[in-house]
């Protein structure tokens, strides 16, 4: 199915499920070429478009900056943006709908109230999920606001933390935390002898954990715990239960912790937060011809972002729930949703040709406090300097919000 102007439907019906760098990207994009006004045109041919965006929240929350966010909230509350603020989000063909997604299926997306939605495109850009504080239960900008403030007491009150996982969210919060609190004591534990998972060279994490004692953290590697009390809510948490809440309302943070390690070592801290990765939605996606298109990496897609299956050429997926990188990052997402949503508005417009993504190598930038950062990009790893140049005091937002053009209209592109 592969709905065009000559669909005998009279409007085209246009779904993105999910928003933030993706989603929120790619209805920029479709707005461009399907609603922007055409300076050059001396009427309107395009036909008429329906455009959803379901969100379970009410903004663009720039998560980037989270970990700061949690030890300055201040600056947190900054991060979320909310559509309401987003002038041409208020096209009357532009519908933003707040609600979770439960399911897809080759034609309708269905939420957790009950409501569904059919299409004759879906873009799927749900992200992955991760347990709170990372993973934030919000959906104002009100309740976030709040949300943040409730961890930031937390942090503010312990004088001992410690961080259990050393991947990219586990290092920038032990980093903003003992940058922001140098008097506390700040401990990050990680299972492996290194941290930093993923396709990156040992000079890479060495560097890291060099950066880390340079901060004043105490890094404390190749060694797992085993064991924790009080427990947080995390490690009973069981995905595979349909009572189970989402895991953004699901708690890592213990306080009074006592955490024993493999070795026999016990760590002792006022406040105890896990951070060990994020996870799959795989299972709200039910496409009976293609039972394979979901991995354990994510949904597989084509260059064009299509769903990798012949029998669904009108689903794309972009972002973090697909597998299009090894190393889940906002830029990348980014591109895709631009790929998925000019392809989408070919479509709709009768142009036959599809675009291809750019394939970019694996990348990482951590932002280890406000002084200090590392990045490889691909097999390189870039020198301070030169590094020094991508990294922003706002961690990124303003460049975010200047892209995504959330203070601004964006212009008409032709796809001709």
């Amino acid at each position: 199915m592969s709905p065009s102007v000559t669909s005998a439907r009279s409007t085209i019906r246009i779904v993105v499920a999910g928003g933030n760098y993706a989603g929120l990207n790619a209805m920029q994009h479709l707005y461009s070429s399907l609603l922007a006004v055409d300076p050059k045109a001396t009427s309107d041919q395009r036909p008429s478009v329906e455009i959803t965006l379901i969100d379970r929240r009410d903004g663009f929350i720039h998560c980037i900056g989270l970990t700061r966010g949690l030890t300055e909230p201040e600056f947190g509350a900054d991060l979320w943006v909310p559509y309401s603020t987003v002038s041409w989000l208020q096209h009357p063909s532009i519908r933003i709908v707040s609600g979770t997604v439960t399911e897809m299926t080759p034609d309708k997306v269905q939420l957790s109230n009950g409501d569904s939605y059919g299409f004759d495109y879906l873009l799927i850009a749900l992200g992955l999920s991760r347990f709170a504080p990372i993973g934030l239960r919000s959906s104002t900008k009100a309740e976030y606001v709040e949300e943040i403030a409730e961890s930031y007491a937390k942090i503010h009150a312990a004088q001992s933390v410690a961080i259990v996982g050393g991947g990219a969210v586990g290092l920038e919060l032990a980093a903003d935390i003992k940058s922001d609190f140098p008097e506390k004591q700040v401990t990050l534990i990680h299972s492996r002898s290194l941290p930093v998972p993923g396709p990156f060279k040992d000079e890479f994490r060495h560097m890291v954990v060099d950066i880390m004692h340079e901060i004043g953290v105490d890094v404390v590697l190749g060694e797992r715990v085993i064991a924790q009390t009080p427990e947080s809510g995390d490690m009973s948490y069981d995905p595979t239960l349909k009572s189970s809440p989402e895991p953004e309302r699901v708690g890592t943070m213990s306080t009074n912790a006592e955490l024993t390690l493999a070795s026999g070592r016990v760590i002792r801290a006022d406040l105890a937060i896990r951070c060990l990765g994020a996870m799959s939605k795989r299972g709200v996606l039910q496409l009976p011809l293609a039972s394979d298109v979901f991995g354990a990496d994510g949904i597989a897609v084509k260059d064009t972002m299509q769903v990798d299956s012949e029998h669904y050429s009108n689903i794309y997926a972009c972002g973090d729930i697909c597998s299009r990188a090894l190393v889940k990052l906002a830029g990348v997402g980014m591109h895709g949703a631009y790929i998925a949503a000019r392809n989408i508005s070919r479509s709709v417009l009768g142009l036959e040709k599809l675009e291809d993504g750019v394939r970019y190598p694996s990348q990482l930038m951590l932002l280890l406090g406000k002084d200090h950062f590392a990045l490889q990009v691909g097999d390189e790893i870039w020198e301070k300097e030169r590094t020094r140049e991508h990294v922003y005091k706002d961690m990124g937002l303003l460049r975010c919000v200047e892209v995504m053009s959330l203070h601004k209209e964006p212009e008409y592109v032709s796809l001709d």
